[in-house]
C-alpha cells in the first residue's frame, strides 16, 4: 500500500472520514459509494482507511483495530476479500474484462467470513460496456459487499451509475489552514509562496506539498525568471530551449494561471490572484493588451487540449508551433 494513514497527518479528513463510518457503525450504510475529489487532498490514503475499516472484524468505532487477522492482511496488501480496479498500464479505459473479472470473484464466498470491498479508481474512466456491466451488479449485490468508485471531482460517471450510489465530496480545507500545515513542513517558504503553491493545485495540501519539493519548485521559479526575461522583447522562441516535451503540460498550465491572473490585474481583481509570489511577472503580462492576453491563453490551453486528446501527436513540433504562434500574437 505504501502508507499508513494517521489522522492527525491530514486534521482537514477527520471529520469527513467521521461522516463517511458514522452509518457503518449504526449498521445502515450504503453498498456503494462515490467519492469525489480534488487530486491531491488526500483521497488515496482516505479512501485506504475507509476500505480498512469496512473489512476490519473487530473495530468497535470508527477506525479499523489493525490487530484483527482482516487488518494484518490488509497492512501487507493480501487481502483476499478487497478488490482494487484501475485503467492498466498503457491503457486509457478500464474495459468490461477487468469488471466481469472482479465482479466474477465477488460472488464467491468471503474468504475471511466477513465484508468484501472493491475500489474503482478513477471510475469515470469506465467504458460504457464497463460501467454497465458494473452497474447490474450495483443494483443487485452480493451480501455483505460495498462498492467504492472514486474519481477527480471534474469528471462525471453515467447518471445511472451516480443514481445508484452514495454520493460523497471529499472536501479541502480552507486556505489559511492548509498554508499552516504546509508551514509546518516547509517553514522556509513564505506565506505568498505557500498559498501559491496551494492556489495552484485547488487548494489540495498534499498536490502544494509535491509541487514545494526544491527540484520542482526550482522549476516554475526558473521558468518564471524566463518569462520575465523574454516578455519585453516578445522572445517567446527562447522557451523551447527549457521546456522538454514531457514537462509541457505543467508549462501550460504556470503559464495559463499566469495569464488569467494578469486579466484579474487589468480588471483591478488583484486580490484574487493565484500567483501571489510572481507580482511582478503579473503586472508586466497585464502591460499587454486585453485581446492579446486573451489570445495568448487561448493558444496555449488549445495545445493543452490537444496534448489530451489527440494520439500520436509529435509533442516537440506542437512545443515549437506554439512558442512561434506566441510571438504573432498582437
Amino acid at each position: 500500500m505504501g502508507y499508513v494513514m494517521q489522522l492527525t497527518d491530514y486534521p482537514w479528513l477527520v471529520t469527513p472520514y467521521q461522516q463517511l463510518v458514522a452509518p457503518i457503525l449504526q449498521q445502515r450504510a450504503h453498498h456503494a459509494f462515490l467519492l469525489n475529489y480534488v487530486p491531491g487532498s488526500g483521497e488515496d490514503a482516505f479512501i485506504t482507511q475507509f476500505a480498512k475499516r469496512l473489512l476490519c472484524q473487530q473495530a468497535t468505532g470508527s477506525e479499523p483495530c489493525q490487530k484483527c487477522h482482516s487488518c494484518q492482511l490488509f497492512a501487507v496488501d493480501n487481502h483476499p476479500d478487497y478488490y482494487q480496479v484501475s485503467c492498466e498500464k498503457n491503457k486509457h479505459a478500464i474495459g468490461i474484462d477487468q469488471i466481469r473479472s472482479m465482479t466474477s470473484k465477488i460472488y464467491e464466498k468471503s474468504q475471511q467470513g466477513g465484508n468484501k470491498v472493491i475500489w474503482i479508481k478513477q471510475a469515470a474512466l469506465m467504458t460504457e460496456a464497463a460501467a454497465n456491466a458494473l452497474l447490474k451488479t450495483v443494483e443487485e449485490p452480493p451480501t455483505n459487499t460495498y462498492f467504492i468508485l472514486s474519481d477527480d471531482h471534474n469528471h462525471t460517471l453515467l447518471p445511472t451509475i451516480h443514481s445508484r450510489c452514495f454520493g460523497y465530496f471529499l472536501p479541502i480545507p480552507a486556505l489559511d489552514v492548509s498554508v499552516a500545515w504546509l508551514k509546518e513542513r516547509y517553514p522556509h517558504y513564505n506565506d505568498n509562496e505557500l498559498a501559491s503553491a496551494l492556489l495552484l493545485n485547488e487548494n489540495a495540501p498534499l498536490a502544494a506539498l509535491a509541487l514545494l519539493a526544491v527540484d520542482k519548485w526550482q522549476q516554475r521559479k526558473q521558468f518564471c525568471a524566463t518569462l520575465l526575461a523574454i516578455l519585453p522583447n516578445n522572445d517567446y522562441w527562447s522557451l523551447a530551449k527549457t521546456i522538454d516535451a514531457e514537462q509541457f503540460i505543467e508549462r501550460i498550465n504556470w503559464f495559463c494561471s499566469l495569464l488569467s491572473d494578469a486579466l484579474k490585474a487589468k480588471q483591478k481583481a488583484g486580490r484574487f490572484i493565484i500567483n501571489r509570489d510572481e507580482v511582478p511577472l503579473v503586472r508586466l503580462l497585464a502591460r499587454q493588451q486585453m485581446s492579446q492576453i486573451i489570445q495568448l491563453y487561448d493558444l496555449w490551453c488549445d495545445a493543452r487540449d490537444k496534448l489530451f486528446t489527440v494520439t500520436g501527436l509529435n509533442k516537440e513540433l506542437m512545443i515549437y508551433n506554439v512558442l512561434a504562434q506566441s510571438e504573432l500574437v498582437k
